[in-house]
């Protein structure tokens, strides 16, 4: 017997017991649950007080075993459920048993002045959120208050103002099926049976039927949203995890290595993307064509989030790839316009900044595809804003033509190149911090090495934007050209 009953635990556990998704749920309804029943014990206590003083038309004997017991159950099903820390799985048959236990024993001793109550129980199970629970404690509910309206009838208090629909005389009725004896009633007990369960039982079973049909689609209705948001949690969070991957991968895409050519004196280059959203639009690019020319590049794609990262992976990688045979900027645009055109059915277009140094010279050959104006400091000078001439935006329409420019880059020149995240940051006021902080910020830290300055037009932009968010991706390049090896 003993190993039936082990086996047979699971199998009990198992079926009525909360799937894990409805932990919390459980054990906040089991709180709410001791707190009912506590707040009822305390009104059990009233009940027998009050008739203990007489204020209530009631003997002391018929509330005696129905109070006490309903305190007594109150106390330990609460003291269980603190114990326990109102997560056991039996606790809510406990917790629900209990509270219609002690309404049925209020409905003994005040019969169908304390109907209502019955109502309680099952309103309450649908804060469990399941439909099976909130039936059970329907059925439990009318078992129960079924056995009170007999046992009140007989040993509970009848106002026989509603039974004989003779208003304004005051009667009770004690002892017997709905009174063997009768004070001042001049009615028969049939009479008795009949307009008790007509006018008073029937319409709060009545109502008693609408709120476990409310109750039901409660709990049903409720489960199916705590299902809907749970499943919209775990797709917000696997999408949070697939964009922090993403937002690895794209950040391990661009050049992140410094000193980006460690091998070349003449140089110091740093760059740096902080995206707006987890993945941005933005790249740059830095790379080797030959042992004499190193390419520069800048580009801001049009939109943000995951279709502007891919856009802009898929044009990195090209103008990369046509970029190692060709030293001609203008013509790597053409091309890269060419070939993103043939594929841009999303109609997405990028603007880019592309510059080929060569190193032995100094002599910097650009193109601009309607990308922001470059920054430059020639030798010792300041930044200057190099106003060059724009041409279209890269995949926004075929057969484009681009111009290149030359600029002779001196001893301890630099290059400061960057997206329109940079001056079109925004402070709360609504301002932009726009090319002329960027120009000021700059020539305020002209000595500086590559990194630094990124470092110092970051920490100006932070200060002038403070708490407000960032809204475009914040791009930004620096070259220090530092001469000619035999310089």
């Amino acid at each position: 017997m003993k190993e039936v009953l082990v086996n047979l635990f699971p199998k009990v556990k198992d079926k009525f017991s909360s799937d894990e998704l409805f932990y919390d749920t459980q054990v906040k309804a089991n709180k709410l649950g001791a707190l009912i029943m506590l707040v009822t014990g305390l009104l059990l206590v009233v009940v027998y007080v009050l008739t203990w003083l007489g204020l209530f038309l009631l003997s002391i004997e018929s509330v005696r075993v129905p109070c006490i017991a309903g305190i007594t159950a109150a106390i330990a099903v609460t003291i269980i459920g603190k114990i326990k820390h109102y997560d056991a799985w039996w606790l809510k048959y406990l917790m629900l048993t209990g509270i219609v236990g002690i309404y049925a024993g209020l409905d003994v001793m005040l019969t169908h002045k304390t109907a209502i109550l019955m109502v309680i129980p099952v309103v309450f199970s649908s804060r469990y959120f399941s439909k099976d629970l909130t039936i059970f404690t329907a059925v439990i509910s009318t078992i129960a208050f079924f056995l009170s309206a007999y046992l009140g009838a007989t040993r509970g208090l009848i106002d026989l103002n509603i039974v004989t629909m003779d208003a304004g005389t005051p009667m009770t009725a004690t002892g017997g099926f709905l009174g063997d004896t009768i004070i001042n009633a001049g009615v028969t007990d049939e009479m008795l049976q009949k307009n008790t369960l007509m006018f008073n039982y029937v319409p709060k079973w009545m109502m008693f039927t609408i709120a476990s049909i409310i109750s039901i689609n409660i709990a049903t209705t409720g489960r199916n949203m705590v299902i809907e948001q749970h499943e919209k949690d775990r797709n917000a969070e696997r999408i949070n995890t697939e964009l922090a991957l993403a937002t690895k991968i794209q950040a391990d895409s661009l050049p992140n290595t410094f000193p980006a050519f460690p091998g070349k004196e003449e140089i110091d280059l740093y760059a740096s993307m902080e995206p707006a959203k987890e993945i941005g639009g933005d790249f740059y690019d830095f790379y080797m064509i030959d042992d004499d020319h190193i390419a520069i590049a800048m580009a801001d794609v049009s939109g943000k989030g995951i279709p502007a990262a891919l856009f802009m992976m898929v044009s990195k990688i090209m103008m990369e790839n046509i970029n190692k045979s060709i030293l001609n900027p203008a013509l790597v645009l053409e091309k890269l316009n060419e070939e993103m055109c043939k594929q841009n059915h999303e109609d997405m277009f990028v603007t880019v900044w592309l510059g080929i140094l060569e190193i032995s010279t100094g002599k910097l050959t650009a193109a601009n595809a309607g990308h922001e104006y470059p920054i430059i400091k020639n030798g010792n000078g300041d930044y200057e804003l190099l106003k060059d001439k724009h041409g279209f935006v890269i995949g926004a329409m075929e057969g484009m033509k681009y111009k290149n420019y030359e600029v002779m880059l001196d001893r301890d020149s630099k290059v400061f190149v960057y997206t329109d995240g940079l001056p079109e940051a925004t402070n709360k006021s609504n301002e932009l911090y726009g090319t002329d902080r960027v120009l000021e910020t700059l020539n305020k830290n002209k000595d500086a090495s590559s990194e630094e300055v990124l470092r110092c037009v970051h920490r100006a932009v932070d200060e002038f934007v403070e708490e407000e968010p960032q809204f475009d991706d914040l791009t930004m390049l620096c070259l220090h050209y530092k001469g000619k090896k035999n310089d």
